[in-house]
């Protein structure tokens, strides 16, 4: 399936965004990442007249860490908060949770606010807002307000969002001194909707604990908290009745069941990940008291292997949008788009997925399509040099970036013949493939990754790849890959 007709729209302000919806709100979508967004439009489970993109308004992708609380734009990116140092500084909650939100491809494009808009009790970053008392604000042409978590969320998928409002940002808020943190969920497969999940924070002061909360992922209608303070307050961490807290919080969800676990499956789950995080969260706690004796401030530790976010990219000026041309019954628009280091020019509906205008209008067939939700990866190209996933974005949107697909990995060589790359010859000799489909997702996922990790650990290789999908190898010989193409790209820089 493909989305159907709509008319694109690309504000250049929160203003211009705010009026459009004004007018079109009740036939409309805000389009920020669009990793969640754009499945349902794939299998038309929505059908907006319209879709308001928002990625080119400036000044909404920023993380301000403030002295109560963590503030991020509409368009921060999860990998780029996921990376923000000073936000896991003062809340490592943040980090603890989003590297359990999908794979690293899609946290490349989804951006957090969308994720808490789209208000999917399944999602992780609805339960830290929750857990950490955060609110969402919003804007409309009516005004502007800020609305508390317990407020925003109203049901499954359902928020307190008017038809012509959009979510601007949201506010993390901070932890008290001597607060831990710990966030653990259970999935079939790393990077799946969690069959349960649960986010605890405790505070420890002189050696008792004073606060225990918990909040909940893919167990309650929507992401609420649990105040364990009543059975754990006053007690010294290691005399702490986990066991009991956690029976609590097996009364307390009200999972379903359904195809992938029974709700008393789940129930069970919650029990255990609740024992088990709360138990970190205070170990961390008591570290964090000692360290802040007698200063009054959050203890922070950055340790050299903490991913910082990655060098700036120069991005290319925005084309202008063209007018919209009228052919047959639907609307196309002139998309100019540099791919693989070349200017191309072409007509194609708003709708056209980047996956499609690549194999069809560019006819650069190299990039395959697979589930068309994101889920298999085979799609994945480079876009601004980071791997994302082409059929999770529209060529509209892309416009405005470099794209790298499978057919410009092979470097020249000096009469300008084409040669292998280090991955794909890895692929080459430890046999990562075989029928080849989901190869060139692969190797565009690899080639970005390898630039950022270039020595990775087997554990870190498989970690890489976790979001694609093979149905032949079993994955050993592309984790090889990934670990012979290390040592190849070391052989050719020192000359081998």
């Amino acid at each position: 399936m493909k989305p159907s007709v709509f008319v694109h729209h690309a504000p250049r302000s929160v203003d211009e965004a705010i009026a459009l919806l004004a007018e079109v709100g009740a036939d409309a979508k805000v389009l920020a990442g669009g990793q969640s967004l754009i499945p349902i439009l794939n299998m038309r489970l929505s059908a907006p007249g319209h879709l308001v993109d928002i990625n080119r308004i400036v000044g909404l992708d920023t993380v301000e860490v403030r002295a109560d609380a963590v503030r991020i734009g509409a368009l921060v990116r999860h990998a780029q908060l996921e990376r923000h140092v000073g936000a896991f500084a003062r809340l490592p909650l943040l980090r603890q949770a989003l590297v359990n939100v999908a794979h690293p491809v899609i946290r490349n494009r989804g951006t957090t606010v969308g994720s808490l808009a789209h208000a999917d009790p399944s999602g992780e970053m609805p339960a830290v807002l929750a857990l950490t008392g955060g609110y969402v604000d919003l804007a409309s042409s009516r005004g502007s307000r800020s609305v508390p978590a317990r407020d925003f969320f109203l049901g499954p998928m359902e928020s307190c969002l008017e038809d012509d409002e959009m979510a601007t940002g949201a506010s993390f808020g901070l932890f008290p001194p001597g607060t831990g943190t710990a966030f653990a969920e259970s999935t079939r497969r790393h990077g799946d909707y969690a069959l349960a999940g649960v986010a605890a924070a405790v505070t420890v002061v002189d050696g008792l604990i004073t606060s225990a909360r918990v909040s909940f992922v893919s167990v309650t209608p929507t992401p609420d908290v649990l105040d364990l303070g009543e059975v754990l307050g006053g007690i010294a961490p290691e005399g702490a009745d986990w066991a009991g807290a956690a029976g609590l919080a097996r009364e307390h969800v009200d999972p379903d069941s359904d195809i992938h676990a029974s709700a008393g499956y789940r129930r069970m789950l919650v029990g255990v990940l609740t024992a088990r995080v709360l138990a970190e969260a205070a170990a961390i706690a008591v570290t964090s008291s000692i360290a802040t004796a007698g200063s009054g401030v959050m203890a922070t530790s950055i340790s050299p292997s903490d991913p910082t976010p990655p060098s700036a990219r120069p991005r290319p000026e925005p084309e202008p949008m063209s007018e919209v041309t009228q052919t047959r019954a639907e609307p196309l628009v002139e998309i100019v788009m540099r791919v693989n280091g070349v200017m191309h020019t072409a007509m194609a509906p708003a709708r056209r997925l980047l996956s499609d205008f690549l194999r069809h209008e560019l006819r650069l067939t190299g990039t395959h399509v697979g589930c068309e939700h994101g889920v298999c990866g085979a799609c994945t190209v480079l876009v601004g040099g980071t791997p994302m996933r082409s059929c999770l974005m529209f060529a509209v949107t892309a416009q405005d970036h470099e794209i790298t697909t499978v057919e410009a990995l092979a470097p020249a060589d000096g009469n300008g013949a084409s040669t292998m790359s280090p991955v794909q010859q890895a692929f080459i000799e430890c046999h990562g493939l075989q029928c080849g489909f989901c190869t060139p997702g692969f190797l565009t996922t690899i080639t970005a990754y390898l630039l950022e990790n270039p020595d990775p650990t087997e554990t870190e290789a498989r970690e890489a790849i976790s979001g694609n999908l093979c149905r032949c190898t079993g994955y050993q010989n592309i984790v090889k890959s990934v670990l012979r193409a290390a040592e190849i790209t070391n052989e050719r820089g020192a000359g081998v």
